[in-house]
């Protein structure tokens, strides 16, 4: 993100995610309806840490104290596990990040890095079109009149129940008739289709009207290899149609077609075509230049929010796509990509539908601004992803207004936030924006936020190496629970209660010993306090979970 603006559509965007913070239950206590049960031979994700940033020509370095806060793990430190840095353009200024990194690899902490700018003599200034969120998806085979068009599922890879195959040369349609559309102006249909040979022209009109003539699909070289083409049409506020013709030359098959807002941005950085590998060897210098300096990064990034890049530089997700398969090979290090501002899919579906750009990357990078939750699990990830980790690499939440960071129950979202990406995305890491921000887990004064302890409830007691197993995620109204298996069988427990009144929650140990546990806590009053001695019955534990807090539990087996 920038520096000096706030991103205040994903703000705004944020906001939807939350639900609500408050429950009025119908007494001061409530026991919870069902156990949480911990069961630790149903692993899901490694763990690779929780951290922050530091970009010391935006906002200065991080003090020495703050280091300690930041990484160490004793009373009064986050225990942070993570720290990203950025790749400046400038060579000159790539010193004032070693200091830091260097501290966070002595405490254990693994250390990445992610440009914002290629050097400016790798760099052009066009007019580009650019989409906005995730827009809306339409299947073709379902609620669209077809004309001499046909649905079928003979081939793989489609989305929904199948796909469209138009049945003539000439005449055959398929029509969306519920388009829904927020604001008139232009828009981004994003056709996704396979084509096993050759090129077919097809026409599109909208809400009946001629609006493009004999737009090219060329060949994806078999029915189960599926593309996107995008055009751009008018539409206006309200209810529309879309519908594509054939012209002569047949037509492809139509799996979906995705709907976004479309803008044109003038003065647009990029890349040059020409200078893509001479930007890999500038990432190699980095690489080497951090290392000769005691700081061995842990993988570097091809570009910071590739798709919000009105203050840095664009990519495409065909730009990104072209760099993954030709020239992310040869980066000396783990390759981190698309790092989306918001999470959008068609920034790295593309990577994972193409085995040579997936073989390039090692890590699916994305921020979360703005992402709904509903939007956190990736399944084409689950599907193509085997060996690639999955990395939640920027975000703040659910704000960055100025001395946000202390109130509560407002901060108690980021331990929720925390929640969903861990057990609904399924992310191995979850990396704050700047460390040291008067919205930050650090405060500028230097002392730990009630949204710093919200992120510690995770990062001092879930380290590194530890794998997320399977937890009953909402036993009781307002309850959210996650589970991770530690060295020597240790497990920690993080549960959220955002009622405005306790919940007494059990929680049961399957397929596992316990023997002793440990708690800590942050509400209105306190921040990781050690709670009370808890009393072991059978293979779990009772205990009352305050009001609007986050409670870690360590158990031992």
């Amino acid at each position: 993100m920038n520096a000096l603006i706030k991103k205040s559509l994903c703000t705004m965007l944020a906001a939807m995610t939350a639900l609500p913070l408050f429950y009025v239950p119908v007494s001061s206590k409530v026991s919870a309806a069902n156990d949480a049960v911990i069961n630790v031979t149903a692993p899901k994700q490694v763990i690779r840490g929780f951290g922050g940033m530091t970009h010391s020509g935006w906002i200065g370095d991080l003090t020495a104290s703050e280091r300690e806060t930041a990484f160490g793990n004793g009373p009064n430190q986050l225990g942070f596990s993570v720290l990203r840095i950025p790749i400046d353009e400038n060579r000159n200024n790539w010193l004032r990040e070693v200091e830091t990194a260097k501290k966070a690899i002595e405490h254990g902490a693994i250390v990445f890095a992610s440009p914002w700018n290629p050097p400016t003599d790798m760099t052009e200034l066009v007019t580009l079109g650019t989409t906005s969120g995730g827009g809306s998806t339409y299947e073709a085979e379902s609620l669209t009149t077809l004309t001499g068009a046909v649905a079928g599922s003979s081939f793989t890879g489609y989305t929904g129940s199948g796909y469209v195959s138009f049945q003539n040369a000439s005449g055959s349609a398929v029509q969306w008739n519920t388009i829904l559309i927020g604001s008139t102006g232009t828009k981004n249909i994003k056709i996704r289709y396979s084509l096993p040979s050759g090129t077919s022209n097809l026409d599109v009109y909208v809400n009946g009207t001629l609006a493009l003539s004999n737009i090219p699909f060329e060949a994806t070289g078999s029915g189960n290899t599926w593309k996107d083409k995008s055009i751009q049409v008018p539409m206006v506020n309200g209810t529309s149609t879309l519908k594509l013709v054939t012209t002569g030359t047949g037509g492809p098959n139509i799996d979906n077609i995705n709907v976004t807002a479309y803008t044109q941005i003038t003065q647009a950085k990029r890349l040059k075509y020409d200078k893509y590998e001479a930007y890999a060897q500038y990432l190699n210098e980095f690489d080497t230049f951090m290392k000769n300096n005691g700081v061995n990064l842990y993988a570097i990034s091809v570009q910071n929010e590739p798709d919000y890049a009105h203050d840095w530089t664009w990519w495409s997700p065909e730009e990104m796509l072209r760099f993954m398969k030709e020239n992310a090979g040869s980066i000396n290090n783990r390759v981190i990509a698309p790092e989306s501002f918001s999470y959008v899919k068609n920034m790295s579906d593309p990577i994972l539908n193409d085995p040579q750009a997936l073989a390039n990357m090692d890590i699916l990078g994305a921020h979360t601004y703005g992402t709904q939750y509903s939007d956190f699990p990736y399944p084409l990830f689950e599907q193509k992803g085997a060996g690639k980790e999955l990395w939640m690499t920027e975000v703040y939440y659910p704000n960055s207004e100025t001395n946000s960071a202390d109130r509560w129950p407002e901060a108690l979202g980021v331990a929720e936030h925390m929640y969903n990406a861990m057990v609904e995305g399924n992310f191995q890491t979850y990396v704050w924006w700047y460390i040291r921000r008067n919205y930050g887990p650090i405060k500028e004064d230097g002392t730990i936020s009630k949204r710093g302890y919200s992120m510690a409830h995770y990062s001092k007691f879930v380290r590194p190496g530890d794998v997320r197993v399977d937890a009953t995620k909402n036993p009781a109204n307002g309850v959210y629970v996650s589970a991770y298996k530690g060295a020597n069988n240790k497990i920690v427990i993080v549960a959220i209660n955002k009622n405005t009144s306790s919940v007494n929650q059990r929680f049961t140990v399957q397929n596992g010993t316990a023997s002793a546990v440990s708690s800590w806590v942050t509400d209105s009053t306190r921040n990781l306090a050690a709670g009370s001695a808890l009393q072991m019955s059978g293979n779990g534990f009772s205990a009352d979970l305050p009001a609007q807090s986050v409670t870690t539990f360590v158990v031992q087996p």
